[in-house]
């Protein structure tokens, strides 16, 4: 591996983002932590509720009120963002660090003309020239600007540009609005693409030009990638490394070759075993039995414990921490199986555990 695929480019520490109601804080984020590599893609993968989405607006800094980050550090380049103000964080934002929201109807203004949306950015980041104009644009930098959104409209594949750049959101279809989107987030070159959920609202052919098209921006320009999505296939798919979330806290962490071939944690093994398989006719489905907690009302201990078949009273005791598998996955579990030696789960009544 070269050096520029070693630089780490962002590096959660104990993350926590909680919300204050009624019946207590609720901690949407609880002590998350990982690591991104320039040119690396990291998938969050889990059901709806578990945190993932509130991970990427954290990075941000774009936690809505009454929720704040509660503790942890996200360390971007060397800085904690969290130390920064809110002026060096709108430099930050678009800039270095991009985000793909998951909903374009609800992004995009349906006011604006598109290339006046992309272009937005970079007349707020002055990318073009590197410097603040204090006047009137040039024509000349005006120029070079809008030419820059032609570019990058037809990097993400948006036909027509010149004539596109005039149209209205309504005036595009799905898929066009997402690919508006990526330009929107990718005209400033940013290092690192936080991608929320991209391809949710498209059908199957569009889902797969959009990953493509993420995956070349990837290759080509080196850029890092953290995609949030609910598909542990899609993941597998895409992804170098996976993150698996659950009830805010991830529950096992690994390349994906590993996670997706040895999953470790009774939930990613239940996510895989909930994915239909076209060669397998005549099997059932198997999904995983229960519901999602409540985040108010956490278990003490593992709070996948109710919806597991391998549950025991150690369960119950306390917080479980993530440790090393044989592997070399961590994981979140009292469980540590080694499925090159044996196909079955067994339990483990007591495990030597580092915190």
């Amino acid at each position: 591996m070269n050096s520029i695929q070693q630089e780490i480019l962002l590096e959660l520490r104990n993350l926590s983002t909680v919300y204050p109601t009624k019946r207590g804080l609720v901690r949407a984020v609880d002590g998350v932590g990982f690591s991104v590599k320039r040119g690396q893609i990291l998938g969050i993968v889990g059901e709806s509720g578990c945190g993932k989405s509130t991970v990427l607006l954290s990075i941000l800094r774009l936690i809505r009120r009454p929720g704040y980050i509660d503790q942890g550090q996200i360390i971007f380049r060397g800085q904690d963002l969290r130390g920064l103000s809110s002026n060096a964080m709108r430099n930050i934002r678009g800039r270095e660090i991009s985000m793909i929201f998951q909903d374009p109807l609800s992004t995009l203004n349906p006011a604006f003309q598109i290339g006046q949306q992309i272009h937005e950015s970079l007349r707020l980041h002055q990318v073009i020239d590197g410097s603040r104009s204090l006047g009137p644009l040039k024509m000349g930098q005006r120029a070079r600007e809008k030419e820059r959104v032609l570019e990058v409209m037809t990097e993400v594949g948006i036909p027509s540009p010149v004539d596109r750049y005039t149209a209205y959101p309504h005036q595009f279809s799905g898929g066009m609005q997402q690919r508006a989107l990526i330009a929107i987030a990718l005209v400033c070159e940013p290092a690192l693409l936080l991608a929320d959920e991209p391809t949710t609202a498209l059908d199957v052919t569009i889902q797969a030009q959009i990953l493509d098209l993420m995956r070349r921006i990837n290759q080509n320009r080196g850029t890092a990638i953290i995609l949030v999505t609910h598909d542990l296939g899609l993941a597998a798919e895409f992804c170098d490394t996976i993150a698996v979330m659950y009830a805010g806290r991830i529950v096992e962490q690994g390349p994906v070759d590993d996670v997706v071939a040895n999953p470790q944690h009774p939930y990613t093994q239940g996510l895989l075993a909930c994915r239909p398989r076209i060669s397998e006719r005549g099997q059932r489905v198997q999904p995983i039995p229960g519901n999602v907690p409540d985040l108010a009302e956490l278990p003490p201990g593992c709070p996948f414990a109710p919806r597991c078949s391998y549950q025991r009273g150690a369960c119950d005791e306390g917080p479980i921490p993530l440790v090393s598998t044989s592997l070399g996955n961590i994981s979140r579990c009292l469980l540590h199986v080694d499925y090159r030696r044996q196909k079955d789960w067994k339990w483990t009544d007591r495990v030597a555990l580092e915190a």
